[in-house]
């Protein structure tokens, strides 16, 4: 369109509603878009705050994981300690079996010499 032609719609238009009434159609034009922009504005408030929400519930959840999982470390490391010491009290045992059987063999073919 023309600027010619706008100006004619224009005119037709105040001319059949007067003029209280264009502007009243423009007024409720204008509030209906104010109106939709403040309900997005506030959808994208909300949204962000349920992000928000969201993410520290996350980072709650990790923070609880990660706490359970030290515990879960250190009783390992506790288990795993005295696993070691149970090795190790074996390993002697054995050895000091072992070294008797090797003292009574002697003994026993040193026995059967004479």
């Amino acid at each position: 369109m023309g600027d010619h032609d706008l100006i004619v719609l224009v005119t037709a238009l105040v001319s059949a509603l007067g003029l209280k009434e264009v502007w009243s159609i423009i007024k409720k034009k204008m509030d209906l878009d104010g109106k939709k922009a403040e309900l997005k504005s506030e959808r994208k408030v909300t949204y962000e705050a349920t992000k928000d929400q969201i993410t520290a519930q996350v980072i709650e959840e990790l923070k609880n994981k990660i706490g359970e999982l030290e515990s879960k470390i250190d009783s390992l490391i506790a288990e795993n300690i005295q696993l070691r010491e149970k090795l190790a009290r074996m390993e002697e045992r054995i050895l000091v079996n072992a070294k008797n059987k090797v003292g009574r063999r002697k003994k026993s073919t040193e026995t059967k010499e004479k």
